[in-house]
């Protein structure tokens, strides 16, 4: 089994201390494999990342991947980080497009060794604002690219028994599923694909309870945001590679639960548990057709 978490932990906002607290002791309750943070600050000159904080004493590596540089609370990296106990193979930062006038984004590539294959996973976070749908549309359209390029190039830089396993896309991507920027990613209700690489949402497929990841129940999200109560946040897995190794089999919100009024973030983060599959699912016989 591999438990996937993505989590934005909206930076060292107010109390940061007693929020870090939450974060860390969830992720010891839940022990996932591969955790996806965004809205990670990593100090520039002396100092300790924010995904170094919650990992300490934690079996995790931290993987940092650079957005923009911001001055306040203090001169800073800003991105996107991921906590992983499995070996890394490679590392890679992917810049999206944004407008000049606005924080930049980019995309954490990493490609994990598993036991049963090689694991892409990529973590990002979108643009926010609501005008930039068209923005967040050509963000994802680049991740798209990334990994179908992967896809298609892996089985080339590996040994043919090495199984491909089908990418992940975890973060927040600050739009709903049924949103225009999403349409040409996730696999449509109905009509046919568009012949580029497509993605399924973990949650919309064997999700369990609520699923708004920005809700109103949490004193920290605003109320006059467009996005209240939806999902923005996902784990989200690409319909390629060795597809019977990986199957989905459980999905839930997480760190939604607050302590004397006190949330581990502005956002609930989502939990998904897939299968993995040691041998590739056996051929249907003829007769069995």
């Amino acid at each position: 089994m591999l438990r996937v978490v993505t989590l934005n932990i909206w930076g060292n906002h107010s109390p940061w201390a007693k929020r870090r607290q939450l974060i860390r002791q969830e992720l010891a309750r839940l022990s996932p494999d591969v955790v996806a943070l965004q809205e990670v600050l990593r100090p520039l000159g002396p100092g300790t990342s924010q995904a170094d904080e919650l990992s300490e004493g934690l079996p995790y590596r931290v993987c940092f991947g650079r957005a923009c540089a911001i001055e306040k609370p203090f001169p800073a990296e800003f991105g996107n980080a991921a906590l992983i106990k499995q070996p890394l193979r490679e590392q890679r930062l992917l810049k999206l497009p944004t407008p000049s006038d606005r924080e930049t984004r980019s995309a954490l590539y990493l490609l994990l060794s598993m036991k049963v294959g090689l694991l892409p996973v990529v973590v990002t976070h979108l643009s926010w604002e609501p005008e930039l749908a068209e923005t967040r549309a050509q963000q994802l359209g680049a991740i798209r690219q990334l990994l179908s390029s992967e896809m298609a190039a892996l089985p080339g830089r590996v040994p043919p028994h090495v199984p491909i396993l089908p990418p992940l896309l975890l973060g927040d991507l600050n739009a709903p599923p049924e949103s225009r920027e999403l349409a040409e990613l996730l696999v449509p209700a109905d009509g046919p694909a568009d012949g580029g690489l497509r993605f399924s949402d973990t949650f919309a497929q064997v999700g369990q309870g609520p699923g708004a990841t920005f809700s109103s129940t949490n004193p920290y999200c605003p109320l006059r945001d467009p996005v209240i109560d939806q999902r923005i946040d996902y784990i989200l897995i690409g319909l390629a590679g060795a597809q019977d190794r990986l199957t989905v089999s459980s999905s839930r919100l997480c760190f939604s639960e607050g302590q004397d009024g006190v949330f581990p973030s502005d956002h609930f983060g989502v939990l998904t548990e897939l299968s993995l599959a040691t041998e590739p699912a056996p051929k249907a016989s003829p007769e069995d057709s």
